[in-house]
């Protein structure tokens, strides 16, 4: 299992372009397998945390690498639907915890000087 780890934003908006670019050029990547039900954590254009739920996935080539999703931020608590592109999903979640951090307001907090981390699920 590969853990990657940022020390700012920066880093981690470095990261998903290349993993958008490694993913349209279609390079397998673990979130290729997310299919509809499933819940994850990823990282909005502002570099807010997104908790969403997979709605669905497509079936035309140029949209492989996209799947259409509700989700929610600390900027949008009341959801949205839309687009995703899969290499911006950090991790799968349980629909428990996704549960759980609705009722808390879908805020993450994290101690003073925390790395950014993440770890995808095993056997994708």
């Amino acid at each position: 299992m590969d853990v990657e780890f940022f020390d700012s934003l920066e880093e981690v908006r470095k990261y998903l372009a290349e993993a958008k670019k490694a993913a349209d050029a279609g390079e397998p990547l673990w979130q290729a397998t997310i299919m509809p039900g499933e819940y994850f954590i990823a990282v909005g254009g502002d570099c807010f945390f997104v908790f969403g739920e997979v709605l669905k996935h497509y079936e035309k080539m140029h949209r492989r690498h996209y799947r259409f999703c509700r989700y929610y931020c600390v900027a949008c608590p009341e959801g949205e639907v839309g687009d995703v592109h899969v290499s911006t999903i950090l991790c799968l979640i349980s629909r428990g915890l996704f549960e759980q951090l609705r009722q808390e307001g879908w805020e993450v907090r994290t101690r003073p000087g925390a790395r950014w981390s993440c770890v995808p699920p095993d056997g994708r």
